[in-house]
This record gives C-alpha cells, structure tokens and sequence, in this order.
C-alpha cells in the first residue's frame, strides 16, 4: 500500500513522506501547520467514520478523515466541536475508539477541521476499519 504523510517540522515546515497518495491542500495545509506540533508522522485514510459525541446524546456525524496517526485522527465536520469534548470515532462493527477534540478550525467553506487524540493507539488503521492489512496493496 502506498501512502504519502506528513511530518511537522519546527517552524511549520512540513517534510513528506511517501506513504500514500494523498496532500492536503494548501489553504488546508496553512490549518494544519496552525495546529499544535506532532512528533508522529500521520497518514492519509479516506474512509467515513462516524463521530458521536459522549457528552451531548444524540449529537453525531458521519465525517471523511483526513489523516491518521497511531494517537490521532484529523476530520473534516458541518459543525463545530468543542475542545477537550469527549467523542468516540466509529466504523460499525469493526472498528470504535474513545477521544477528545483537541481543536476544531473553520475553513474557508463552511465546514471545519476537527483534530482528535484518541486514548488508545490504532496501530494499523485500515486493519482496524476492516479495509484489508497494512502488507498488502
């Protein structure tokens, strides 16, 4: 499987990695550099996952990720999430994880950028979705 991801730098440069196929771009890129500095390189997954909130019932999404790391997932909302809420990022059946939004940034369309740390690692993310294993293409 070929992924392209991205390392934050400090200064806000970014150095890519040729994990996969995948950039944001760059008005999305000025978002991401905005954010608090990661020491883990994060790939890209297109997949739709379901966002639900753990402290307002009721309150969810079904969002496209943007990308991934083994604590961390980056998606993108119709509405604005609070930080520090509690969420739980699902795929019914195979695939849940418990986190917290750490920020959530308007872009210029009237979506947002929503960062999540999850408690728990996810090692091979589309093992965890069920999309196949990380050794095959």
């Amino acid at each position: 499987m070929t992924q392209k991801a991205l390392l934050e730098l400090p200064g806000g440069i970014a150095a890519e990695h040729s994990l996969g196929g995948c950039t944001p771009s760059s008005s999305d890129a000025a978002l991401l550099f905005d954010a608090r500095r990661r020491l883990e390189v994060r790939g890209c997954l297109s997949a739709s996952l379901w966002l639900t909130s753990l402290q307002k019932p009721g309150v969810f999404e079904v969002v496209p990720t943007e990308n991934v790391s083994r604590f961390g997932i980056q998606m993108v909302t119709q509405k604005f999430w609070e930080p520090t809420e509690l969420v739980l990022v699902s795929s019914p059946p195979e695939f849940c994880a418990q986190g917290s939004v750490v920020y959530c940034k308007k872009l210029p369309s009237d979506d947002y950028i929503v960062g999540i740390r999850l408690e728990a690692p996810v090692e091979h993310w589309n093992e965890a979705l069920g999309l196949g294993s990380p050794d095959k293409p």
